[in-house]
């Protein structure tokens, strides 16, 4: 897993298909030299299904432009576990749109395609559930994101809490994402619609 060590912003209105929804821009500076016996890290990029504020959908960033930018930041990280860190990233990245979404098609008659318009990264800064959570006993989280989205002309701001899950020998690596809409008046009645639809489910 790959921390960052301070808040970062990915404005998404300007060259939106070109950056990641996690804050990773396409660097034009050269990856750091590899080893002759290491194998050839990927150029290619994959598409998301997280569409940016102009409409068009976020690219993730290629195994080489991921491992140029660690280093850059002082992460110590190694070529051979950039196709499985990508990997990761990627997955955390989609599954935190749907876990978004839920609350979103609360909202489908108002506004059928919303939009993610930026990344907030606020590693150290601890979410009030969290830090509640944490007086508690519970495990605090990893990791924390501010994303914030347009419906159709409505900013909205979920947090984004990231916790270290239980791996198995099917998932060696678990990830557990809690994600809200922020704690105005419409995030709270948002929060309670989406509990009372899965209180009547189960």
């Amino acid at each position: 897993r790959i921390r960052r060590r301070q808040p970062q912003q990915q404005p998404a209105a300007a060259a939106a298909s070109s950056a990641c929804p996690l804050g990773h821009t396409a660097s034009k500076a050269p990856a750091p030299a590899q080893q002759p016996d290491e194998p050839p890290l990927s150029g290619n990029r994959a598409v998301s299904t997280i569409p940016s504020a102009n409409g068009e959908p976020f690219l993730y960033p290629s195994e080489k432009q991921f491992f140029g930018s660690a280093v850059a930041k002082g992460h110590e990280v190694q070529p051979h576990d950039m196709s499985m860190v990508v990997a990761i990233h990627n997955a955390v990245n989609e599954r935190t749109w749907q876990e978004i979404l839920l609350y979103e098609r609360l909202h489908a008659e108002e506004c059928a395609t919303p939009r993610l318009i930026r990344f907030i990264g606020r590693p150290g800064e601890q979410s009030p559930k969290a830090r509640l959570l944490g007086l508690l006993g519970r495990t605090t989280p990893f990791d924390r994101h501010d994303w914030h989205v347009d419906r159709c002309g409505k900013q909205v701001r979920y947090l984004v809490d990231f916790y270290d899950g239980k791996p198995s020998k099917e998932h060696p690596v678990s990830i557990h994402i809690d994600a809200r809409p922020e704690m105005s008046f419409s995030g709270i009645r948002d929060r309670l619609c989406l509990w009372l639809q899965g209180s009547r489910l189960s």
